[in-house]
Parts: structure tokens; C-alpha cells; sequence
């Protein structure tokens, strides 16, 4: 813990370093409006960056070229808004992003942002027309999805013509999914009285017609801080993947992210015309413990205790949601209109709102004689703000104990679609199974490497552990994964995680540009690069499993190495460390993979991950209902072979925690989501392999 809190105090100093630079910026308030927050922004950003940044990218003709082509491909990806006289127009800037950069200036994002704001307003002009008409499916015509590789429209009506493809799409898609839906209701019922194809067509097109309802409404909802974020990320990204600017809003997401909480009154809320929606009560909250907000209830005002509520007509929904959200005790009253018309005015009391899904959670998985733990830990959470409230490690720390108690004779630890996390919690967490000991090591800018240390030489499980991870696998997951498997400590089993070491480091851009801007919102960028005990970097090569598990990823482009600016990997000398010892590891080892490697599950799961790699290059749609229909039927024939991976039973006896069931005997949601949890482990083959894993260890002494 002492190594934890120097190596902290170290961070520190670097963000005291970052302060020095508000002297650097001194020049420029003085020479900028106070309203000025976009050119604060981008020298903010630079600074931070040229400073402190682990490795920064050059900025020169080279990097303005690429930021010009990452922002008009983040902001017109599909490309159904800009024509290519306005790539054309814009072309002008590609070679001077670099000198704006440098001056703080942002020329060509005011340039960009108009002309999007243009050709939006034109479209959302003729897509209702575009609708009303209807569409003709018995025409023989595609639509090409390669959008890296489709050219800007030359013209208006090839840009029109482009929408009338897509919304076709949408109501293709539709009119298919009703046709089906009509032919197992006639299969079930010989009575059934069919509708006609253009009754199905009409259905269809009305379903097309409120999805996109919902899609303009969430165009018309953006703000210009939306669309500049986009484009200060394009120019952060260039140094790595991982530096990102944060908008206020998205500074407020991220810290809900991280702690996995945040104090509101527990809805998800979405556009419904001029008002707003509920779309989705969240369990545990105090709208769940209220029980009078009910799910599809039109929010039409908002009101602060006994202040006069205001009207929220027509405003935007992120101005909604921070008028309902606010500090736990206080009320927020909301004026809503009911399913069935009635207007009424509900109090609620904010309170703090624990997301479930986001904390680790664990269950008893039997076979035979023997009981195992099963832990899922989704993401490694901390409350920065408050340190005191539940974070990663000590609920993992809870979720052993209680597993302890139930006399179990080992653990699996997923760490699957884990993005990772507070990198103290993993400190933690692996001081839970190791005797004190270096855990990660971490590399500066200066090649200065500190070795960070579980310094308690308790722990809290000494039993056999196996851990489950993947290509989605990253950061403090591979951190924790990777020490595990130098101390000998588990055995890693799954596939190559994604390959992220590096260190971020956040920091509020009002500390470096003042107040007088308003909220400037925050940079996560780059300082640092871990290391392994054994002194190899997780950098782009990620954690390889002792045993391979084919997955459905293991042929798509999804990790660091994929990434363009991702950092290269390298290696620094070995930490000192004792490891522990599996009996029988290798022999453990080489028979497991030898049975996984032949067993037709698993060449069933790699068949279908290289026909999911291969169909993902198919980017022609038919939008003639018959050619839509034999290309789907086409899928549907080759995907039957896969039809034995839904069909997987472990045939385990899977149950909660006694603890568990106890505290949540009254909870009938948690009830309801605990079965339909364990319903997925049982037809989890991964889990079923990692029990087996264990299983073998114990039976090889």
C-alpha cells in the first residue's frame, strides 16, 4: 500500500508539473475573449499533450492531413450528408490544422461545422418526403455498406438517392421480420387470417417512419459541443487511441462509468416528440422504491422542491436529464402525462443510484461432488470523488469471502469484455491470491520505472483459480490476468486479450486555462506504459492464455494492434518475485488444449468466428424483396451449421449464494435477473471449460 500511495504522490507531481504550464498560458488570455472556449480548449489540450504527454505525435502537414480525414469520417461516416464539393471546399484546410493547432485557432472546425449543419437541415427536409412516397420492393437495386470505400455524392440527387436507399433498407428489414412473424403466427394457428403484402408494407413503413422519428430527434437534440468534441478528439487521437478529450457532459459519463454510481432518481429517459420518455426504471433506485414513475410516462415539466416547474417542451435532452438529476436528499418533482392521459405530479427524493450490472457478482456452480465459485467482475470501479463508497476490489474481496465460507474448491474469474479500470483496485485484488510482491511495473516518459507492490503478505484465497479473459480483455484485466499467470498463481484460459498498456492520467482543462471560460471539460491522455513482472510490455501483444479457447472475435480487427496511433511494444528489465506452484500445470495444460482442439464445439465456434470475419466483407444489400429473402435464406442455411452452440447444456447445478438470496428474498426483479443470469452461465461453454480446468487440477495430484 505505501509503494500504492509514493507511486500516487508521483502522479501528483506530474499534474503539479501540468500547472506550471497555466504560466505558458498566460499569453493567450490575455490575448482571447472570455467567451472564447473553443480556442481555450485546443490550447489546453496542446499544451497538456507537447508537455506531458508518453510519446507525442509530431505536429506537422503529416498529422493535420490525418486529423482533417479522422474528423470528416467521424462526423459524415456513412456519408449520406456531405458532398464532395464540400470535401473539396474544406480540402483548403488539410494542410494548415497544424498552424490553428499552434495558434489556438479553429478555422477549419467552424468551416466543417456549418456546412454539417447545412446539408443536416437539407435532409431533414426530404426525408419525410422520401417516406410519405413509400418504396417500390420488387425493383432490382443494392445498397453498398463499404463506407470506407464510398466516394462523397457528386450531387444533391445522388445524395437524396443515397437516403431513399437507406430508408428503403430500414423498411425492407421490417416488411421481412413481419412476413416471418405472419408465417409462425398461420403455422400456429390455421384460423390465423393473413394481411396482405402491401398491408405488411404499410406497417412496415410506419415502423420506418417512428424510428427515424427518433433518429432526427436525436439529430436536432446535438449541441455545437457535441459536434467540436468530435473534432478535438480527432486531433488527441492522433498521439494514441487513448487520449481523449472529454466534453462536460462526458466527463460526468465517464466518473459515472468509473464508480458505477451517480445520484439522480433512477430512470432512463428518451426524446418522445417535445417531451421526454421513460423508457426504463432502474432497479433499486428511488423511482424504483417510489413506484409511482412507471415506465412510459411523458415527462412535460420539471420542478426543484417547491420551485414552479419549468417547462420542458422542445428542450434538449441532456438540459433535461441535468434538471432531474441532483445531490441525494434533495426533490425533484416531475409533472408527467400517463399511458392513459392523466396528468400527475410525482415528488421524488434523489438518492445515490448503483448501476448492478456494472458490480462484481458471483455464483455456486456444482458438479458431482465438488462446488466451485464463479466470480464476474465487468469493469474495475472506483469512486474517485469518494473513496469510501464500494469500488473493484472490495467487492471481489467480499464476493472470496463469501465463497470461502461456502467451502469451495476453486474459482473462476471472468474477466471477459472486462475494459478495465482504477489501476489500485488491481493492486488490490491481486494481493487478495499473492504474499506481497511486485504486481505491474510502470514506465514514464523519462524511462524512470516504478514497481508497484501488493505490500500485505495476507491473503484471501489460497485455493486453486482459473481466469477467463478475451480479446475485449484489456487494461487492468490483462494487468491482473498477466500477474496471475508470472506468479503461477492460475491458469489463464480464453483467448488473447486486446493488448492496452498504457497509463492515462486525467485532468480538468480548468486547471490549466482558468474559469473565466466557463466548463472546459477534461483530457485523459497518455503518461505511462506498464510492464509485466517479467518486464514484457501487454502493449499490442495482450495476455496469451495458457489453454486457447477459439471465440467468435479471434478473426475481426478488435484490438490495440489495430489501432493506427496504438504505441509499439517493447519490454524493461525483470522484476524480483517468487512464483507459486500448480501441480501437474503443463500435463494440466497440454490435455485440456489437446481436447479443446478436437472437441466439435469449439471447431464449430472457429468455423462460424471465419464465416462471421469473411460475411462482415459482404457489404451488398439487396433491396428487391425476393433477392433479400434468398440472401438471407443463403445465411440462414450456412448458419444452421452452427445450431449446436445455442443448444449447449454444462449440465451443472448453478444457484446463487445463500448471503445473496437472503438479502434479495423480497426483490423480485433481482429474483427475476439472477435466473436469467444463471440460464446463460449454464449454456456458457467457457465457464463449462474453466470448472473442467479445475476439476483436472484436482484430480491430477
Amino acid at each position: 500500500m505505501k509503494k500504492m500511495i509514493n507511486y500516487m504522490k508521483k502522479n501528483y507531481k506530474i499534474l503539479l508539473v501540468i500547472l506550471a504550464l497555466a504560466g505558458v498560458i498566460v499569453a493567450f488570455r490575455q490575448h482571447q475573449t472570455a467567451d472564447d472556449k473553443e480556442s481555450a480548449i485546443i490550447t489546453g489540450i496542446k499544451s497538456i499533450i507537447e508537455y506531458a504527454h508518453y510519446h507525442p505525435a509530431t505536429v506537422n502537414n503529416d498529422f493535420s492531413e490525418k486529423v482533417f480525414k479522422e474528423f470528416i469520417d467521424n462526423i459524415d461516416p456513412s456519408k449520406r450528408y456531405l458532398l464532395q464539393t464540400d470535401i473539396d471546399l474544406l480540402s483548403a484546410y488539410k494542410d494548415s490544422i497544424d498552424n490553428e493547432i499552434r495558434e489556438g485557432k479553429t478555422y477549419f472546425y467552424k468551416k466543417v461545422y456549418d456546412l454539417i449543419q447545412k446539408r443536416q437541415s437539407e435532409t431533414l427536409d426530404y426525408i419525410d418526403k422520401i417516406l410519405d412516397k413509400g418504396f417500390n420492393f420488387d425493383i432490382d437495386e443494392t445498397l453498398n455498406i463499404d463506407y470506407k470505400t464510398i466516394k462523397p455524392a457528386k450531387t444533391k440527387t445522388e445524395l437524396k438517392d443515397r437516403w431513399r436507399k437507406y430508408l428503403k433498407f430500414n423498411t425492407l428489414s421490417r416488411l421481412y421480420d413481419k412476413i416471418k412473424e405472419q408465417e409462425q403466427k398461420q403455422k400456429k394457428d390455421s384460423t390465423y387470417k393473413p394481411k396482405s403484402k402491401k398491408e405488411l408494407e404499410q406497417e412496415a413503413l410506419k415502423a420506418t417512419k417512428k424510428s427515424i422519428k427518433i433518429y432526427t430527434d436525436a439529430l436536432k437534440d446535438m449541441e455545437e459541443m457535441d459536434y467540436f468534441s468530435m473534432y478535438v478528439n480527432a486531433i488527441a487521437m492522433q498521439n494514441d487511441p487513448h487520449t481523449n478529450y472529454f466534453s462536460p457532459q462526458g466527463k460526468e459519463r465517464f466518473d459515472m462509468g468509473m464508480s458505477g454510481s451517480f445520484e439522480g432518481i433512477g430512470a432512463r429517459l428518451q426524446k418522445d416528440g417535445d417531451y421526454v420518455k421513460i423508457v426504463e426504471i432502474i432497479v433499486g433506485g428511488p423511482a424504483w422504491k417510489d413506484g409511482k414513475l412507471k415506465v412510459g410516462d411523458l415527462i412535460q415539466k420539471v420542478g426543484q422542491g417547491d420551485d414552479e416547474p419549468v417547462d420542458i417542451m422542445g428542450m434538449r435532452l441532456s438540459k433535461v436529464v441535468k434538471l432531474i438529476k441532483g445531490p441525494k436528499a434533495t426533490v425533484v418533482k416531475l409533472i408527467v402525462k400517463r399511458v392513459d392521459g392523466s396528468i400527475e405530479t410525482i415528488p421524488i427524493t434523489r438518492d445515490r443510484v448503483e448501476l448492478e450490472e456494472t458490480f462484481a457478482k458471483s455464483l455456486l456452480i456444482k458438479d458431482k461432488d465438488e462446488i466451485f465459485g464463479y466470480i464476474y467482475l465487468p469493469k474495475f470501479y472506483i469512486n474517485f470523488k469518494d473513496k469510501e463508497q464500494r469500488s473493484a476490489a472490495s467487492d471481489i474481496k467480499k464476493e472470496l469471502l463469501k465463497l470461502k465460507a461456502e467451502k469451495v474448491g476453486g474459482i473462476v474469474l471472468d474477466l471477459r469484455n472486462n475494459g478495465g479500470g482504477s489501476l489500485s483496485t488491481v493492486i488490490d485484488i491481486a494481493g487478495y491470491f499473492i504474499s506481497r510482491g511486485p504486481v505491474v511495473q510502470v514506465r514514464d516518459k523519462k524511462d524512470k520505472v516504478d514497481v508497484l507492490k501488493d505490500e500485505d503478505k495476507n491473503t484471501v484465497y489460497n485455493g486453486k483459480v482459473v481466469v477467463l479473459i478475451n480479446e475485449l480483455s484489456a487494461s487492468a484485466s490483462e494487468i491482473l490476468a498477466a500477474a496471475l499467470q508470472d506468479y503461477n498463481r492460475a491458469i489463464i484460459i480464453g483467448s488473447t486479450s486486446y493488448g492496452k498498456g498504457t497509463v492515462q492520467n486525467l485532468i480538468s482543462l480548468n486547471r490549466i486555462m482558468g474559469n473565466d471560460y466557463g466548463d472546459l471539460g477534461a483530457l485523459k491522455w497518455t503518461t505511462k506504459k506498464f510492464y509485466r513482472i517479467t518486464g514484457e510490455s501487454t502493449q499490442r501483444k495482450g495476455v496469451t492464455p495458457d489453454i486457447m479457447i477459439p471465440d467468435t472475435y479471434m478473426y475481426l480487427d478488435v484490438r490495440e494492434k489495430d489501432e493506427p496511433t496504438a504505441l509499439p511494444w517493447d519490454k524493461i528489465d525483470k522484476a524480483r518475485y517468487k512464483t507459486y506452484d500448480i501441480v501437474h500445470k503443463s500435463q494440466i495444460i497440454e490435455l485440456e488444449q489437446q481436447r479443446i482442439d478436437t472437441t466439435a464445439l469449439f471447431r464449430h465456434i472457429k468455423e462460424k468466428a471465419r464465416w462471421i470475419a469473411d460475411n462482415k466483407k459482404d457489404n451488398t444489400i439487396y433491396l428487391k424483396l425476393d433477392n433479400y429473402i434468398d440472401d438471407i435464406k443463403k445465411d440462414e442455411a450456412i448458419s444452421k451449421k452452427f445450431d449446436s452452440l445455442t443448444k449447449f447444456e454444462s449440465g451443472f447445478e448453478i444457484r446463487s449464494l445463500s448471503v445473496d438470496l437472503k438479502a434479495k428474498e423480497k426483490d423480485t426483479i433481482f429474483k427475476a435477473k439472477r435466473e436469467k443470469w444463471i440460464k446463460a452461465i449454464k449454456k456458457d461453454p467457457y465457464i463449462s471449460e474453466a470448472v473442467k480446468v479445475l476439476e483436472k487440477e484436482k484430480a491430477t495430484k
